[in-house]
């Protein structure tokens, strides 16, 4: 599957199941009309897109993912609801081509798992944002309170297909604070939350984890016979869980906000 397929897929799927986790990350960066801000990892671009609406057009949100395809998707998104404060750059998320102190605030929301190094992304995020402004980081919560993870795993592997590589990493309790205080952050706070994910039957949940970045090309590349296989396991799994056609599957979310200290 090609990455624009992917793109265009994550954006229908799977971003709008990260609505509420976006906003209270926006809502946490504290920023402002006319200000300025980083959105690392933007994905097909939520975060971006709620941020532009805060800082209008006197404003600039700039929003960043290695993969061209999900930048153009969220290019087109934009230019079609009209949001204009918006600048899209594909890199990757580690070293920034920014000078010291260009943002008001950063947030990067379900991007570390497309880190080698997350360590690195959370201290460039440090560097770019302005002294006392806020870095906002949110992923996954848990495996263990992300009951998808375990599920989509156990029944690939024994339908016969490959090791799914990791869909969440720094998720343990404390992990993702413990980085952001050795980046030399402040005032570190995280608050973990259950956030639900509701689809329609096993093929609905089928084709969200087909959106997961990190599983994408993957599952889309399993031959026919495992991916049926699969199905049947997850279906097995999540038998008598499904209410008026809607499946519910427990999902944690974890968002930790810090501050740049002075220097």
């Amino acid at each position: 599957m090609a990455s624009s397929e992917r793109a265009e897929r994550y954006a229908r799927v799977v971003a709008p199941t990260l609505l509420g986790v976006t906003r209270r990350a926006v809502a946490a960066s504290g920023i402002e009309a006319a200000g300025s801000l980083l959105d690392a990892g933007t994905n097909t671009g939520l975060a971006a897109f709620l941020a532009a609406t805060v800082v209008q057009h006197d404003g600039s949100v700039v929003a960043i993912d290695p993969d061209e395809g999900f930048l153009a998707v969220g290019e087109a998104r934009a230019t079609a609801a009209g949001y204009r404060a918006i600048r899209w750059q594909a890199m990757a998320l580690g070293a920034l081509p920014y000078a010291h102190e260009s943002f008001d605030a950063s947030v990067s929301v379900h991007a570390m798992d497309l880190m080698a190094d997350p360590m690195l992304l959370i201290e460039e995020l440090r560097r770019v944002t302005v002294e006392g402004g806020a870095v906002v980081v949110a992923n996954w919560g848990a495996p263990r309170e992300n009951e998808w993870i375990g599920a989509v795993e156990r029944a690939v592997s024994r339908a016969g297909g490959p090791t799914l590589p990791r869909a969440a990493v720094v998720a343990e309790p404390g992990n993702l604070e413990a980085l952001m205080q050795a980046a030399g952050l402040a005032e570190v706070e995280g608050v973990r939350f259950g956030d639900p994910l509701r689809v329609q039957g096993i093929e609905g949940f089928w084709e969200w984890v087909s959106g997961i970045r990190p599983w994408a090309a993957v599952l889309a590349g399993l031959d026919d016979d495992v991916r049926r296989r699969a199905k049947d396991r997850l279906g097995r799994e999540f038998e008598g869980r499904t209410r008026g056609g809607e499946l519910a599957i427990g999902r944690e979310m974890t968002l930790v906000r810090a501050t740049v200290p002075p220097m």
